[in-house]
């Protein structure tokens, strides 16, 4: 006698995007795009150009992060993966309800995560070459509620959807070992 095992149950949640996750990639492909072309568009759209009307906050940024206030190499990069990035998130927007959604979904958080992850090592790399300024002025409060907290989102929240969709991905892993 051979004693069987049950397979363990995908659920019909894990095939397709959370809601959260939905209007999290949403707010982010707006904000990334956003973003990108600010520091696409330079100089036009920074500081004095006639385009600064449109990204203000992005103006008052790069008083805390002199890699928005001009031409950065690195920063124009980053930029120019925000908007692959955007790409894939519409794309996965569009499949939400498949499981190809939730494992490219999976993949695109995990880029976001890394990148901003490697724009902090970089700048801590540097020596804070890009915001040491506002530290050097003493204005600790402004670098910490500007430059650190707001970028802090883009590691912290990422994170939490790859918990999520991994999770998932690991029960759908699961089930189907099960049945092989």
């Amino acid at each position: 006698m051979t004693a069987t095992v049950a397979a363990p149950a995908v659920r019909s949640s894990d095939l397709r995007l959370p809601p959260w996750v939905v209007v999290w990639l949403t707010i982010s492909a707006i904000i990334q795009t956003y973003d990108a072309l600010y520091v696409l568009l330079g100089p036009v759209s920074h500081a004095g150009g006639p385009l600064a009307g449109m990204w203000p906050g992005h103006v008052f940024y790069s008083s805390f992060d002199h890699r928005y206030a001009g031409f950065d190499a690195f920063g124009s990069a980053q930029s120019w993966a925000n908007l692959v990035e955007v790409i894939a998130i519409v794309w996965v927007l569009v499949h939400r309800r498949r499981w190809s959604g939730v494992v490219v979904g999976l993949i695109v958080s995990v880029a976001t995560f890394w990148k901003t992850v490697i724009y902090f090592l970089v700048e801590a790399s540097s020596g804070l070459e890009m915001t040491r300024q506002s530290l050097e002025r003493g204005d600790i409060v402004g670098f910490l509620m500007v430059a650190l907290l707001p970028n802090l989102f883009w590691i912290v929240i990422p994170a939490i959807v790859i918990v999520s969709l991994g999770r998932a991905a690991h029960r759908v892993g699961l089930a189907a070992s099960a049945h092989a």
